[in-house]
């Protein structure tokens, strides 16, 4: 399992699905201490830094690991940068490990979102209206025309992520635009990187609008699982990720994204993102990712482990019979929710009582606090307590007053050097 920096959600999630059907994770992450390094069901870590920019790091320990357990082992990216290094090298792994990803064409596809858009239309996908300024000249032209607001995306995952882009941006998968002011403020910044930026239209409604479909392919082009998540609140509001998503059944759109992922000839494990249209009430597909959600671990309460049926797929063994699903069961990041309720509320969408009614409910699925998995949360109790400790503590070795020494180290003062050991 790969885990890069920014995306601590989808790697825990992804070694909680896999471990709890018992399979023994191997993590390798650019991180040297990411919170999922601590789970139980991690048997072996290997820190990597900056693999996701140099991929032959990864390239290095994977073939170090083949070459230990003397097998082509299955690895499952858990974020999209994951997902690019392992692409980049595709030729240089097709004898080391085992992908779990969908055709190298079809991926590279979906994770351009420009390109993509142009092959929905074609296909006549039900997609909102997109387009893709190349040039701050094009930009400006679209601003004075578009119909505000409007999203605002990187036209693939790492498009924004330079050092001179405002951390806030490099770090969003979409900006909610209102104005051609702030438009063309954030193309202006992003130019000098080359302006792969997307156009998309906004699709009125409310954030609980928005739903994700998961589904599994199997080599043979057979759906082999699906569920549905109704998104109850995301980080940050109107444009960002699920953090109180709920299981839902939407068999009629599951039937949908099944047929479009078939049309593409995808394989693998895919999570789509739909929006219900306020007025209409048509889902319109914004976006498909050919990777696990960072939520997986939802999906695998709610009995549909699409990780382990990959990993089954990945080892030759027998499909599993259909799962029993389980609807009505919700996940929460309690801490990235609760910043996106403070937001909520001051666009007056959220009330505190609506809010406490979501998260006191019973039965919840939470990103860290695991009674099964306690050691990722306790391991981010520790660093918090360490952080804090550090700051409440002066240093022990500050500038001493005008016409006093300074202290030396202990074997310094007077009588140590004596004194037994």
């Amino acid at each position: 399992m790969l885990s890069c920096q920014g995306a601590p959600e989808a790697d825990l999630n992804l070694v909680r699905a896999l471990g709890e059907q018992g399979v023994p994770v191997i993590v390798v992450a650019e991180e040297a201490q990411p919170p999922s390094r601590y789970s139980r069901h991690v048997v072996a870590f290997h820190h990597a830094p900056g693999f996701t920019r140099e991929p032959a790091r990864l390239q290095a320990v994977l073939v170090a690991l083949q070459a230990e357990h003397g097998a082509l082992l299955p690895v499952f990216p858990s974020a999209d940068p994951d997902l690019t290094a392992l692409l980049a090298l595709e030729d240089p792994l097709a004898s080391v490990c085992r992908s779990i990803t969908t055709p190298t064409g079809v991926a590279r596809l979906l994770m351009d979102k420009s390109a993509f858009g142009v092959e929905a239309e074609r296909l006549g996908l039900p997609v909102p209206r997109t387009f893709s300024p190349r040039t701050l000249v094009a930009a400006e032209a679209l601003s004075r025309v578009v119909d505000y607001p409007v999203i605002l995306k990187p036209a693939h995952p790492v498009a924004w992520k330079h050092p001179d882009v405002e951390p806030a941006v490099a770090r969003a998968k979409a900006l909610l635009v209102d104005e051609p002011r702030e438009l063309m403020r954030l193309c202006c910044m992003l130019a000098p990187h080359g302006l792969e930026v997307l156009l998309q239209e906004y699709i009125p409604g409310r954030d609980e609008a928005h739903y994700s479909v998961h589904v599994y392919i199997d080599p043979d082009g057979c759906a082999r699982a699906s569920y549905t998540a109704r998104k109850w609140r995301t980080f940050p509001i109107h444009a960002g990720s699920g953090c109180h998503v709920e299981s839902v059944h939407r068999p009629a759109l599951e039937a949908e994204a099944i047929g479009i992922l078939q049309t593409l000839g995808f394989r693998g494990i895919a999570n789509m993102n739909f929006k219900r249209h306020a007025r209409t009430g048509r889902y319109l597909l914004i976006e498909i990712n050919p990777r696990i959600s960072q939520t997986s671990i939802l999906a695998a309460r709610a009995g549909v482990n699409l990780p382990w049926l990959a990993y089954r797929t990945a080892c030759d063994l027998p499909p599993l019979p259909a799962p029993q699903r389980r609807f009505g069961l919700r996940y929460l990041n309690a801490g990235l929710d609760f910043h996106a309720f403070r937001a909520y509320r001051r666009a007056k969408e959220w009330r505190w009582g609506e809010y406490l009614k979501t998260v006191l409910r019973p039965g919840l699925v939470y990103q860290y606090a695991s009674a099964r998995d306690p050691g990722p949360v306790l391991h981010l109790v520790r660093s918090w307590w360490s952080r804090c400790w550090s700051k409440s503590v002066p240093p022990l070795r500050r500038a001493a007053p005008e016409g006093h020494a300074r202290p030396g180290p202990v074997g310094d003062l007077p009588g140590m050097a004596d004194r037994p050991s």
